[in-house]
Order: C-alpha cells, then structure tokens, then sequence
C-alpha cells in the first residue's frame, strides 16, 4: 500500500509538472516581448496589465497556445518608440495589431521571418522609411493596413507574392514611384487604397 500510494503520489508530481511545463511560454517569444515592452515604452502604455509579471498568458493583448505567442493585440495603447528586430522570433504569430499607436522608425526587415502572419495592422503610427520587400515572405497574409504613416519609396515589387492578400490599405504616406506590375497577381484581392 506505501508503495502504491509513493507511485501515486511521484506520477502526480510528475504529471503536474508537466503540464506546468507545457504551459510556459517558448523563451524566444518571451524575450521578444520584452524586447516590444522596453522598445515601446511599456511603463507609459495605457494599459501594461500582467506585462513583465505572472504567466504571459495574462499579459493583456498577448494570446498563446502550445507555448507560442499566437496573436498581440496593443491598438490604442500609447506605444512610443520602436519595433525591435526581435518581433521576427515570434514565429508562430498569426496577428499583430499595433494601430492607433506612436511607433516610429523603420519596420524591421525581420517582420518577414513571420510566415505565420494573417492579420498585420501597423497603421495610424508614425513609421517612416521604406516597406521592406521582406514583407513578400508572409505568404499566408490576408490583411495588411500600413495606412496614416510616414512610410517613402516605392511599394516592393515582392507584394505581388502575397496571393492570400484580401485587404491592403496603403494610403496617406509618402510612397512614390510607379505601381509594380506584381499588384496584377493579387487575386484574391478585394480592398486596395493606395490615397493620400
């Protein structure tokens, strides 16, 4: 009986920790969290709920599941500063939302290490800079509003391999050039507003 209920009691701990284990948060995306929170000013965002404390899981606008972070929602948060080239590490995001905020300087070339990406909403911020022809790698992007920056130079010609692309919204930047001829293989395509 004191070894079946030793048995018991180890299997318990062991199932216990293992599923604490699995609960904790892939330490990349983790350090890229951080990373956003000092890059963005995080102490004079409106609302850092849970940031920097307690499980990530509970840190407002973070969403995971299996261990990755799958989505960040910080819209109309008071972000200052700039994306850090670490966003990349947060492989399996399928949606970042960073509108309505105070983010300026460049988007990182890492932003195309995102192959996961579906919904990517930078706009009303104060991005300056070109658009990184990197963006052509997220393959499975249907929504991108880069709308209300500050972004110059032409559109990259690798747009035209977004084929999942639903919605682009471009307008009121600073872009220049002629069209790429790519934007023809944008099919699936049924909003595209490149104003001023």
């Amino acid at each position: 009986m004191k070894q079946l209920c030793t048995f018991f009691i180890a299997t318990t701990l062991f199932i216990v920790k293992t599923n604490h284990c699995t609960a904790q948060v892939n330490v990349n995306d983790s350090l890229a969290l951080v990373d956003l929170y000092n890059s963005t000013d995080g102490a004079h965002w409106n609302n850092n709920l849970g940031w920097l404390q307690g499980p990530i899981s509970n840190w407002k606008g973070v969403f995971t599941s299996n261990g990755r972070v799958i989505e960040i929602n910080l819209q109309n948060n008071n972000l200052m500063g700039k994306l850090p080239t670490s966003i990349g590490k947060l492989t399996q995001l399928g949606s970042l939302n960073l509108e309505s905020n105070q983010i300026s300087d460049t988007i990182p070339n890492s932003i195309g290490n995102l192959l996961n990406l579906i919904f990517l909403d930078l706009g009303i911020n104060n991005l300056s800079g070109v658009i990184p022809s990197a963006i052509g790698k997220l393959v499975n992007l249907q929504t991108m509003n880069f709308a209300y920056n500050q972004l110059s130079g032409s559109i990259p010609s690798s747009i035209g391999k977004l084929a999942k692309l639903t919605f682009l919204e471009l307008s009121t930047n600073r872009l220049s050039g002629s069209l790429p001829s790519s934007l023809g293989n944008l099919t699936q395509l049924g909003w595209l507003n490149l104003g001023k």
